[in-house]
């Protein structure tokens, strides 16, 4: 059964950026659309700090959002992976992701946290962050993204909320403030993605969607990237998409 567009609203309703932060990308002349994809390997870790007791099956989960460093303010909406196990300290994620966004601005970040999943004895569900990662979209450089190539992000003690202490306010750099978890790191692809940019307009800005998703007026490529425009969507599932992004303006 098709959702009922009170749950398409409340799947795809998006956090807007601070206002503040729009009118100075504006004034900047910092607002050229940039399209993103974002490969997340693995992850590697010696060991994790053990905050579970009495659970013997437990999976992972990396859930991702933006983040706006100066004025510590989450917006879009947060992605979540599908969980995979843990083999041998290292955890095989294999995702791709997309997005789009106009705020060429360095204090604009993707945050990536580490979660893991479990049932207690008692058969309730337990989801528990078990670190996060930082990665720059735009260095301070005017002219455009950070560099395209290979990252190995550190993974950090804590969770993302973290970053909203008053004693991060205008932090221009993280390095020296958080604390790293030893022998910890997630393996990331960052490379700008022009042929997304003849179907921004069918996702939403600062959206953060994979090839799983499912986009009226998108299919996945043959490489399995999604970049190319489908006329085969119904005209029921597309009018739905589009009463949620009106519906997520207001």
């Amino acid at each position: 059964m098709a959702d009922s567009w009170e749950e398409v609203f409340h799947k795809n309703r998006l956090v807007p950026p601070s206002s503040q932060t729009v009118r100075l990308a504006v004034e900047n002349h910092l607002t050229a659309n940039h399209s993103f994809q974002l490969s997340f390997s693995r992850l590697i870790v010696a060991q994790l700090p053990q905050v579970i007791q009495n659970i013997s099956y437990v999976t992972y989960q990396l859930r991702v959002t933006l983040f706006d460093r100066k004025l510590q303010h989450f917006f879009g909406k947060t992605w979540k992976s599908s969980s995979q196990k843990m083999k041998n300290n290292k955890i095989s994620f294999n995702e791709v992701l997309y997005l789009h966004t106009s705020l060429l601005l360095p204090s604009t970040l993707v945050v990536v946290e580490l979660v893991s999943l479990s049932t207690k004895p008692d058969g309730s569900y337990l989801s528990l962050g078990r670190g996060f990662s930082i990665l720059e979209l735009f260095t301070n450089r005017p002219e455009g993204p950070g560099t395209n190539g290979d990252r190995r992000l550190n993974l950090h003690h804590g969770t993302p909320r973290g970053l909203l202490h008053p004693s991060l306010k205008d932090s221009v750099d993280y390095g020296n403030l958080l604390k790293v978890i030893d022998g910890a790191h997630l393996d990331c692809v960052m490379k700008t993605h022009p042929s997304l940019n003849s179907a921004v307009h069918l996702l939403p800005e600062h959206a953060l969607v994979s090839g799983e998703d499912n986009i009226p007026g998108l299919i996945l490529s043959p490489a399995g990237e999604v970049t190319r425009l489908c006329a085969s969507e119904t005209g029921a599932a597309l009018k739905h998409w589009i009463e949620a992004l009106l519906f997520s303006q207001i």
